[in-house]
This record gives structure tokens, C-alpha cells and sequence, in this order.
């Protein structure tokens, strides 16, 4: 018997080999697909957070002072139209 004759009967063996290989890169794919999908709904929640934690703090102590501040430099450059 020569080598080509000892292959032959390692191929169901590839075979075998071939079919767990695809098997693990899908699986492999999908968890990094569904790791992906997470680091992103983390991203958007952590966003989500620290914009509501800034916005309640600008509103509870900065807004009502920021607003009289704006209104009062708007209202310096409006001019006064007369009203028919």
C-alpha cells in the first residue's frame, strides 16, 4: 500500500472535521453578533443615563437662571413695534 491508499481513509475523518469546523464559526458568529448587539444597547443605556442624570441637574439648578438671562438679552435687542 502506498500513502494515496492510507488518505483515502482519512477523508471521512475530514469530512467529520469539516462539518465541526462550520458548525463552531457559525456559533463562533453568532455570539459575536449577539455580543455586538449588547455593547451597543450598553452604549445607548449608559448614554441614556448620563444625559438624564445632566438634564435633571441643568434643570433643577441652572435653567430658571439661564432662561431669565437669554430672555433678558433677547428682549435687549428687540425693538419696540407699535402696535396698531
Amino acid at each position: 500500500m502506498n500513502i494515496s491508499d492510507y488518505l483515502q481513509f482519512l477523508e471521512p475523518i475530514q469530512d467529520q472535521l469539516n462539518k465541526v469546523y462550520s458548525i463552531a464559526s457559525l456559533a463562533l458568529t453568532v455570539l459575536v453578533c449577539l455580543w455586538l448587539f449588547n455593547f451597543i444597547v450598553g452604549l445607548i443605556q449608559r448614554t441614556y443615563s448620563v444625559g438624564k442624570a445632566i438634564g435633571g441637574f441643568y434643570r433643577n439648578y441652572f435653567h430658571k437662571y439661564l432662561r431669565k438671562a437669554i430672555l433678558g438679552i433677547l428682549n435687549t435687542f428687540n425693538k419696540p413695534s407699535n402696535a396698531v
